[in-house]
């Protein structure tokens, strides 16, 4: 029990006894009328009696109320201004409970099957980020003949599904404000496996506490800007190591595969020589792809890196499911900053935005700091409050190697 509640608690007893005393009287005298003399004609107490015990317990009684009301009013001001922020951080406590909830799968304890709506799937359980399944519809023009449509002898007029990277969302609230992550959940990101959840969207579920509720989570989770820093410089140096790593393995599969072709021949089985052939074969070019990956990889800038690994996903289509491993995804990798959600940012278009020695430290305010919605940017840009802010996700020297990045395209 909290101490406004024992304030609560003594306040109530104290007038219930005195309403208990008062009836008690009213009810005695009631009850024993006495009918020969009234009180005040009777006769009356010596100043023995009055001055006596009778008056000790009086006045000690008297004291005791003094001393509470002496006690309490002062713990009671000390106290008080805590009282509405323990409040708030308890009304967030229970927001981010239910928004556990309905973040979570079944391999996370607060999963509920009714609730859930199981955004650690495609995020992670630890909402580190992941991946999501998402169908990709061919867009060449000659898919939109009726013959071509559907059929299998034009493998590139066929949807391909791709593993979609997913972002971490224990970083979302150091790149976002809360606004926008509300828009996003509300309004989900048309064109990629995040859905609309809300209601206002006229496509979700959730009304609009439900996604605070997700938000409340959500920032009970983030990570410190440091922690955020050391995972973005290490997202980088990954990039690099495991494009060369993957390139290896391939060649080490291939390598299993035309054992696996050498010892088909010996066995004389027709039918497991063409498989090995294929796969072979198949593996032949998934390794020159890989390797043409890792070359372009090694070859990259940091401000290229850093760009690939924190700004493609918006500026560059396909970024977030590029594989060099899948052969579906035929023909070559899209020219970085070409554009998808966010503007392309080549041929000159970020000069044009940002032009000018004035124009890097605006293009650095903008990549760091962003715009709120409807204020400009750069040269009559307006934002659309879409643009993340990545000051406490980079230091200054990585976002300067974007910036030198980008107005270099």
């Amino acid at each position: 029990m909290n101490f406004r509640s024992t304030l609560i608690l003594i306040n109530v007893v104290a007038f219930a006894l005195i309403a208990t005393y008062l009836v008690w009287r009213v009810i005695s005298v009631r009850r024993n009328p006495d009918t020969k003399v009234a009180e005040n004609l009777g006769p009356g107490m010596t100043d023995t009696e009055l001055e006596g015990p009778r008056l000790e317990r009086a006045l000690g009684t008297s004291l005791i109320f003094v001393l509470v009301v002496a006690l309490a009013l002062p713990l009671y001001f000390i106290f008080e201004p805590d009282r509405k922020v323990r409040a708030l951080e308890g009304f967030d406590e229970r927001a981010a409970a239910r928004g556990a909830v309905l973040f979570s799968n079944n391999q996370m304890p607060q999963y509920d099957p009714t609730k859930s709506l199981l955004c650690a799937n495609c995020h992670g359980v630890d909402a580190q980020g992941g991946n999501a399944p998402f169908v990709i519809q061919p867009e060449l023009d000659k898919c939109t003949d009726t013959e071509n449509k559907s059929n299998l002898a034009v493998p590139e007029c066929l949807p391909q599904q791709v593993a979609w990277a997913a972002p971490p969302l224990d970083t979302v609230l150091l790149r976002f404000d809360e606004s926008q992550v509300y828009n996003i959940l509300t309004w989900g990101r048309p064109g990629s496996p995040m859905p609309a959840w809300g209601v206002e969207s006229g496509k979700g579920v959730l009304n609009s506490q439900s996604i605070n509720d997700l938000i409340a989570y959500l920032k009970s989770i983030q990570i410190s800007s440091t922690a955020a820093k050391d995972r973005s410089t290490k997202n980088a140096v990954d990039y690099r190591q495991n494009s060369a790593k993957n390139a290896t393995d391939q060649q080490t599969a291939l390598t299993a595969a035309q054992a696996a072709l050498v010892k088909a021949r010996a066995g004389g089985n027709s039918a497991a020589l063409v498989a090995a052939q294929l796969k072979v074969d198949q593996q032949t070019a998934v390794v020159a792809k890989a390797q043409a990956w890792a070359d372009q990889v090694s070859k990259m800038s940091e401000g290229e890196v850093l760009f690939r690994t924190n700004c493609a996903r918006c500026h560059t289509k396909g970024a977030s499911y590029f594989d060099p491993n899948d052969l579906r995804l035929a023909g070559k990798e899209v020219p970085a900053g070409s554009g998808a959600f966010g503007p392309s940012l080549r041929a000159g278009a970020t000069l044009e935005q940002f032009p000018g020695l004035a124009g890097e430290q605006l293009q650095y305010n903008w990549i760091a700091l962003s715009a709120p919605v409807n204020e400009g940017y750069g040269v009559r840009g307006i934002s659309s409050g879409q643009m993340p802010h990545f000051l406490h996700l980079l230091s200054n020297d990585q976002i300067k190697a974007i910036v030198a990045y980008e107005r270099s395209l």
